[in-house]
């Protein structure tokens, strides 16, 4: 991913905003939500695991509830 940011400054010179394309944007955050993605595999690797049968079953008791 390649960003080309725009930066709007203040009178002072200083850099007070960023403009990006909505291409750029869009792929920024995509790419950030695969860094969180990412993350959350990470933690969650050693978890004991539920059978989906497990979940479907807990489900269906809760809609009867």
């Amino acid at each position: 991913m390649t960003l080309h940011p725009q930066f709007l400054v203040d009178k002072k010179g200083r850099q007070r905003q960023v403009l990006l394309t909505v291409k750029e944007y869009r792929e920024l955050l995509e790419c950030a939500q695969d860094a969180i993605d990412a993350r959350l595999i990470d933690e969650t690797k050693y978890e004991p695991r539920v059978a989906w049968t497990s979940v479907k079953a807990r489900r269906a008791q809760r809609r009867k509830s």
